[in-house]
């Protein structure tokens, strides 16, 4: 037995490499890295690598969406129109992104038979905390469909010359000067405009009043400030009952053009008491034609005004 060892020991130290054969096991296979695109090395290999592919060789791989057994309804928007005027005197615009903006431009109104189209402009001057404004009246295209004709109106495709102008050529701290269309006419050549006048920090303490004619030729059209209409409603309290409106805060709030009488406008007539009590002082009626200023009514307030400008709404219905 210790002969067979000893043999066995030598074979070991002889052929130490053959004496056991040990194979590997591999429990997990290497993932093979993927072959990179081999990057261009010359100019030339560059230049043939950039040069353009025409249309007709392009390949295109258009990829199907997967198909889906889900419905989604989409309501079609629709246009309609909706009377401006309505109620009387009450529409007031919305402007207020006009200090983060430094503009607003408020929606368009335009006359009953959709041939021209009016509406303001807004500017804020941060730096005296002002705001001004600018009123528009444009001639739309005709040979379009009436919604679309507005749609498409752009106010920068052309050089616009405003009708009126408040606070644009004047900077004055804390100053407002807001134009806004009270109402087009039945007939649809004149337009009620009222010029808000007051502070950005203490409200409202006057309004003017413009009528703005427009011509066959548009370049043609003027406006009128209303000064004398302002003037006689002072001097009838001045002289009847011994009223200085001046001394008080007053105001003016047009209605429109009377249903009766396209050339009547009809306003009713505000001051304020020291402790800011609103006071009826009148209905108030001014014609066109003759320029003459009437006393309506001391007491009573509503009046049949016609209500003709429209404006252009978005609907779900």
């Amino acid at each position: 037995m210790k002969k067979v060892l000893i043999v066995f020991v030598l074979f070991l130290i002889i052929n130490p490499a053959n004496a056991f054969e040990f194979k590997k096991i591999k429990f997990f296979k290497k993932k093979q890295p993927e072959p990179k695109a081999k990057m261009v090395e010359t100019k030339q290999e560059w230049l043939i690598e950039a040069a353009d592919v025409p249309l007709s060789e392009r390949k295109v791989e258009i990829k199907e969406e997967p198909k889906s057994d889900k419905k989604f309804y989409y309501p079609e928007l629709r246009y309609v129109f909706d009377k401006y005027n309505y109620l009387p005197g009450k529409r007031e615009i919305n402007i207020e992104d006009v200090k983060k903006n430094l503009y607003s431009y408020p929606y368009v109104v335009v006359d009953s038979s959709c041939k021209y189209v009016a509406y303001p402009r807004y500017y804020f001057y941060p730096e005296v905390n002002q705001i001004s404004s600018e009123f528009f009246v444009e001639k739309l295209d005709l040979s379009k469909p009436r919604v679309k004709r507005i749609l498409d109106y752009n106010h920068s495709q052309a050089e616009r010359l405003p009708v009126v102008q408040a606070g644009m050529k004047e900077r004055y701290k804390n100053l407002f000067k807001g134009l806004t269309l009270v109402d087009w006419s039945k007939d649809g050549k004149k337009l009620l405009i009222k010029e808000k006048v007051g502070s950005t920090l203490n409200g409202i303490y006057k309004t003017y009043l413009y009528v703005h004619f427009i011509e066959e030729n548009i370049e043609d059209s003027y406006t009128i400030k209303l000064v004398n209409f302002d003037k006689v409603i002072k001097d009838y309290y001045l002289d009847y009952e011994n009223k200085q409106l001046i001394k008080y805060r007053y105001d003016i709030m047009p209605l429109g053009f009377s249903l009766d009488n396209d050339n009547v406008i009809i306003c009713l007539c505000y001051v304020y008491d020291k402790d800011g009590k609103k006071l009826f002082m009148g209905a108030w009626g001014y014609d066109l034609l003759s320029d003459k200023t009437m006393l309506i009514s001391k007491t009573k307030t509503d009046f049949p005004i016609s209500t003709n400008g429209l404006i252009l709404k978005r609907t779900l219905d």
